[in-house]
This record gives structure tokens, C-alpha cells and sequence, in this order.
């Protein structure tokens, strides 16, 4: 239960101000319905007459002498036509006032926490090691930040609330039952610690059965995105039918656990419903015979009704609430994997000017789930303002290069040095401003071109951006559509192909001016003339900035100063690609295959 409130503290940043008032005034409106319910037995007590008043206990006389200003029983006989309504008036009145108060902090602090836990997890996930997102999937998080939030969210707002009324009520009504009569007051709440312990064995399999109802929701949806991901291939290959046939599997599913769940929940509510008109008839009977013994009166036999009335049903929802606490524990746990998550230090190093002089000295890396190096003693040296091209096979270690520039990862061994200083000396935040990569697989935002190339550099003109764009041998492109650099792109960049994907990313590289570019296979997707255009225009370009090529191209790497020849993570070749021709090996045979393959 502490970690549960840990983790809603911590989502919610700290800040509950209007959450714990609304708590406190939901308080003093049980004190004050309590006393409302009350004044009824004064009420009839008056009504019969000054014997009865006489004979009132220690609570009801503080009563009176409340609401007659301490005058006592004489004056409230005289004057109870005008004082008893009046007090009835005021109390209800009150209530009805708090009332509003807390449902418009209620109101408040639902919208507080619903944008705080949002932000709080958004804040975090873009903050949280790189690592991370290799070792969970996307798909769990959305999940945790959405429906486990939701969970959270309820629980704080609905059922917090209902323990804090339930135990205030509990608390005010036992204490007036028990200063009338122990006898009656046992009579009244006799049956609930019952119902609460039903309640919570039945509520088990009812939580079951929701979870579930649950599970199979969530494949439905996740089915339903899964068609709308892949809708071209769906097209493609003419299988709407089977796929809709399918997606009926996932509704009749859905259908029969939903049902046999409501069909349960309702019996569980039903059900309930003997044990709150068991307290009632209980009560009512015991009052009876306690009444003909002449140990109570007619107004404490109303009264305690009322009373009983008034506790059931919250305490009801207490049972349905403490059973889903295995629910509320479990979302807890999923989302303490989120916020427990070691956050990037982007801030701490040095912020020199970077040139771009590499070294990579006996470095060696590998990934936390894989025992075989992804690097395995790499050395070489890059000066400043070289071109080089990274060339291998799949899996040799290309991109993993790309990571540790940009320090997403830090070597296992060994070390990179940048203009003499170690790497891992720099501020990271300022590090990624000057080593800029563009992926194979570009991501686009659902904005406009202009937008998604101005992402790198708010600030820059619109001849920075049209250059950048026609260094990428992009801005033709962008020109003959319809509405220019204001093109929407779609989610994903998914309304231009991957060749002008990749080059929008490349545009929105270029704008930033850094000093080192890594071009991870980034012109995969176009093909041989834009290749050559814009390798051409980058040589123009890049005045003192170091670029890496990684590519399977020898078209593309032939240009550069330097070929580094990855083989299962080590430096197999290093030279240019006339020494590299003259060599047998790894280079010499891909240049045979794709110049027999022109």
C-alpha cells in the first residue's frame, strides 16, 4: 500500500493542495449531514414533548444547547416551530454549499492530475538512458502511460474519497449510535464487517473475470491498429474479407468475457443488496423491541434507520474498492518501472568547441542482452574535416559507431577521444547539437515539411532552409507539390516515399551546421543519380565538418578520404578505395559483385 501512494506522489509531482482540501472539506460535510440526520431526533423529541427532552443523552443536550444559543430545552419547547426548522435549514444548507465546494476541487484536481501524471511520464520517457527503450517495448509503455494511469487516476480520485467518507461517517455515526444505545448500535452495524468480508471474496472472482474482459479489449484494439499500420498491404494483397473475419474472433472473444463479467458484477451488486436491507430490517427490529422494553424512544429507532441508511452504502463500495486493490498495486508496480528508470545526465561535461578530430582507441562494446561483442577492439584515427565511409555486412558493427559518438551508449572498453579530450568529457546536450545522425529509417513528425526541417533549428532562415533542402536533393521536389515546403507529411512521413523521407531527414540534418554528420545508410532509399547529387553537393558543403557514410554502396564510399571495413565488430580494412581495390578482401569482393551487378 506505501508503494501505491509513493507512486501517485511522485506522479503527480508532489502537489495536493486542492486534492487534500477537497478531502478535508468532504470531512467537515459528513460532520454536518451527520448532524443534520440528528437534529431529526431532537426534532420529534420536541415534537412529544419536555419529557422527552429531559430524558435527552449527553450529545443530544450539546445539540440543543447549540442551537439555542445555550438557552436549553424550555426555550427550544417554546420556540421550536421557528428554532428546530431554522437549524434544519442552516445544517442542510451548509452541507449543500460544501458539497459544491468539494466537487468544484474535485473537478480541479482531477484535471490537475490527470495533466500532471501525463507530463510527469512524458517528461521522464524523454529523459530516460537511451538503453531503456531497448529493453522494453513500445507498445507495454503506451499501455502503462494510458490505461495504467487511468487506473491510478481512479483510485486516487473515486475510491480515496470513498475510504475517507466511508471511515468519517463510520466513525461519527458509531460514536452517536453507541452514546444512545450499545444495544441498537450493535444491531446496526452488526452485519457490515459480513458484507465487507463477502464482498471481498466475490469481488476476486469479479476482478478476474474484468481482467479478463480487460486483456481481450486490449488484443481487440491492438488488432485494430495493427490493421490500420498495415492498410496498403491489407490492399495489396486483397485480404479485407479474411481480415475482417478474423477481427470477428476478437469481437465474439470480447463479447463473451464482457458479458459473463457483467453478468457477475451484476449478481455481486445484487447480492450486496441483502445485507444493506439486513441492516435495515435488523436495525428496525431490534429499535422495536428495544423501544417496548422501554430502552429507547421513537425518535432514536428513526434516527439509527437513518443512520444505517447512510453508512451501507458507502461501505459497499469500500468492498468493491479494497478487492480491485490487487489491480490498483499491480498498474502501481508497471509504473514505478517507468519513474524508477535511471534518467540521462544531458547536462554535466565540458562545452568546448568540437573541430571533429576522432579517435577510437582499443574500443569494445556490447549490448546488455548479448554475451558477442558488437565492437571488439576498434582502433583508427579520423582528423578533422575528413569524409569517411563505413562499409560491412549486417551486423558488423556499423551503427553501433553512430551510437557511441553520440554517446546513446558508452563503450564497454577502451576509449573515444574527440579533438584529444575523452568523449564522455563532454556535455551530452551540447555534444548532440555538433554530431548530428541521420538514420536509414527516418521518423517524420505529422507536420509539414517546413516544420519537420526546421525541427533541428527553429531559428534558421528560409534561405538556411532552402539550402539545406537543395543540398539533400530535396527542394525541386518539394516545390512541384501542390502546396511547397506547407505539405503535411502524414503520420510517419507516410504521404511521401522513402526516398523523400530520407532526404527530408537529411535536409533537417544539414540545416544544423554541425561539425561531424553521421549519415547511417541514409541513402539507401534513392536511387544511384540522387545518390551521386548529393554526395556532390555535400562535398560542396561541408567546408570543415567531418561526415561518416555508413552505406553498402562502394558508389557512395569511393569518394571519401578514409573506407573503414567492418567484419562481426572488428577493423578488418582501413584506406581509401584505390589501396582497398589492391587489397584481397571483404571490400575487393563487394566492389567485384555490384560492378558485374551495374
Amino acid at each position: 500500500m506505501k508503494r501505491l501512494f509513493l507512486t501517485c506522489k511522485k506522479l503527480t509531482e508532489g502537489r495536493h493542495l486542492a486534492y487534500l482540501l477537497q478531502l478535508f472539506i468532504q470531512i467537515v460535510q459528513v460532520f454536518f449531514s451527520t448532524f443534520s440526520i440528528f437534529l431529526t431526533k431532537v426534532l420529534i423529541d420536541a415534537i412529544q414533548g419536555m419529557t422527552e427532552l429531559e430524558k435527552a443523552d449527553a450529545f443530544e443536550s450539546f445539540v440543543i444547547f447549540l442551537i439555542t444559543g445555550g438557552r436549553g430545552n424550555e426555550f427550544l419547547m417554546e420556540n421550536r416551530i421557528t428554532v428546530l426548522p431554522v437549524a434544519l435549514v442552516i445544517s442542510t444548507l451548509i452541507t449543500a454549499l460544501l458539497s459544491f465546494a468539494r466537487m468544484s476541487l474535485r473537478s480541479y484536481a482531477i484535471a490537475y492530475m490527470n495533466g500532471a501524471m501525463q507530463r510527469t511520464l512524458f517528461t521522464h520517457l524523454t529523459a530516460v538512458d537511451y538503453p531503456f527503450y531497448k529493453t522494453h517495448d513500445g507498445g507495454d509503455l503506451i499501455q502503462t502511460c494510458t490505461r495504467d494511469v487511468d487506473v491510478l487516476r481512479r483510485f486516487m480520485i473515486g475510491d480515496v474519497s470513498n475510504f475517507n467518507y466511508s471511515f468519517w461517517t463510520l466513525l461519527f455515526v458509531s460514536a452517536i449510535l453507541f452514546n444512545m444505545s450499545y444495544e441498537l448500535a450493535l444491531a446496526c452495524l452488526g452485519l457490515l464487517p459480513v458484507m465487507l468480508l463477502y464482498s471481498f471474496f466475490l469481488m476476486k472472482k469479479v476482478r478476474r473475470l474484468y481482467r479478463a474482459t480487460d486483456d481481450s479489449e486490449g488484443r481487440m484494439t491492438e488488432r485494430i491498429n495493427e490493421n490500420l499500420a498495415s492498410v496498403r498491404l491489407v490492399r495489396a494483397y486483397g485480404s479485407e474479407k479474411k481480415e475482417c473475419e478474423n477481427f470477428e474472433r476478437y469481437l465474439d472473444d470480447y463479447a463473451e468475457k464482457f458479458t459473463k463479467w457483467r453478468r457477475w458484477s451484476s449478481f455481486f451488486f445484487a447480492s450486496g443488496d441483502i445485507f444493506a436491507f439486513g441492516s435495515n430490517a435488523l436495525a428496525l427490529g431490534v429499535g422495536v423491541y428495544l423501544a417496548y422494553l422501554g430502552k429507547v424512544n421513537a425518535s432514536t429507532i428513526v434516527v439509527s434507520f437513518l443512520f444505517v441508511n447512510m453508512i451501507v452504502w458507502p461501505l459497499r463500495q469500500c468492498a468493491t474498492s479494497l478487492s480491485n486493490m490487487g489491480q490498483y498495486l499491480a498498474s502501481s508496480d508497471r509504473l514505478r518501472v517507468i519513474l524508477d528508470a535511471q534518467e540521462e545526465d544531458r547536462e554535466s561535461g565540458i562545452t568546448d568547441e568540437i573541430r571533429g578530430d576522432i579517435t577510437f582507441e582499443h574500443v569494445s562494446f556490447h549490448y546488455e542482452n548479448d554475451e558477442k561483442n558488437a565492437l571488439n577492439d576498434v582502433s583508427f584515427h579520423i582528423p578533422a574535416g575528413s569524409t569517411v565511409a563505413i562499409m560491412g555486412k549486417t551486423g558488423s558493427g556499423k551503427s553501433t559507431l553512430s551510437l557511441l559518438l553520440t554517446r546513446l551508449y558508452e563503450p564497454t572498453s577502451g576509449q573515444i577521444l574527440l579533438d584529444d579530450k575523452p568523449l564522455s568529457s563532454y556535455q551530452k546536450k551540447h555534444l548532440r547539437k555538433e554530431i548530428v545522425p541521420v538514420l536509414q529509417d527516418p521518423f517524420l513528425f505529422s507536420k509539414t515539411i517546413e516544420e519537420n526541417i526546421l525541427l533541428a533549428r527553429k531559428e534558421a532562415s528560409r534561405e538556411e532552409l532552402y539550402q539545406a533542402a537543395r543540398t539533400a536533393s530535396i527542394d525541386d521536389t518539394i516545390r512541384s507539390l501542390k502546396e511547397g515546403y506547407a505539405t503535411p507529411v502524414g503520420e510517419k512521413g507516410m504521404s511521401l516515399s522513402g526516398g523523400q523521407k530520407q532526404r527530408v531527414a537529411m535536409a533537417r540534418t544539414l540545416i544544423t551546421d554541425a561539425h561531424v554528420y553521421i549519415f547511417d545508410d541514409s541513402l539507401s532509399a534513392v536511387d544511384t543519380e540522387t545518390d551521386r547529387k548529393i554526395r556532390a553537393n555535400l562535398r560542396k558543403k561541408k567546408g570543415d565538418s567531418t561526415i561518416f557514410i555508413i552505406t553498402h554502396r562502394v558508389a557512395t564510399a569511393q569518394d571519401a578520404d578514409l573506407i573503414l571495413v567492418l567484419e562481426d565488430g572488428k577493423l578488418t580494412e582501413m584506406g581509401t578505395h584505390e589501396e582497398l581495390l589492391e587489397k584481397p578482401g571483404l571490400y575487393q569482393r563487394i566492389a567485384e559483385i555490384q560492378r558485374r551487378m551495374a
